[in-house]
């Protein structure tokens, strides 16, 4: 057997190509990772917001109903002491949720019928019925006895009502 003899100058090394790297990866399209991360997190978005809206929506559908019970309720007794504390309690409850403990519990007095104004005036319509006395009243009934100059001197039951659902309606 005989072996083939190759030319001196016929190199088989000097004929290969030198190292070549591979394209650079692009950053365009994405792995099918980093899809699925992104349809994920957008669907947690979603999620969360679907579910805040509910809880929103939940908190204004109880405090409303809460309030045609109050207002059915003051119907059968007539009480506007009686009516006015328990709008002040719903009105008080629901800036709790909306607002927080530190922005509304320590509020009073002054304070919290120029808080319910202000808060009414969120929304850019006027300021409703919180600011021609029904405020006042709802600032002050808790604390006054039966039977009070300040309930007696009060505003109209339909405008305390229609105040505390306006805002309820623009604060929830």
């Amino acid at each position: 057997m005989t072996t083939p003899t190759v030319p001196p100058h016929a190199d088989p090394l000097a004929q290969l190509r030198g190292l070549h790297l591979p394209d650079t990866i692009g950053w365009w399209p994405p792995a099918p990772g980093w899809w699925m991360l992104a349809a994920l997190v957008a669907g947690a978005i979603v999620i969360a917001m679907i579910m805040m809206r509910a809880r929103r929506h939940g908190v204004r559908r109880h405090a409303l109903g809460e309030l045609r019970a109050l207002e059915q309720r003051w119907a059968r007794d007539g009480d506007l002491h009686a009516l006015a504390i328990a709008l002040s309690e719903l009105v008080r409850r629901v800036a709790l949720m909306r607002f927080g403990n530190a922005r509304v519990a320590s509020l009073h007095g002054t304070q919290w019928t120029g808080f319910l104004a202000s808060t009414a005036r969120r929304s850019g319509r006027a300021p409703g019925g919180f600011a021609n006395g029904a405020g006042h009243l709802l600032a002050v009934a808790p604390y006054a006895p039966a039977g009070s100059d300040v309930i007696a001197r009060a505003v109209d039951r339909g405008a305390l009502i229609s105040a505390a659902r306006s805002w309820i309606r623009r604060n929830t």
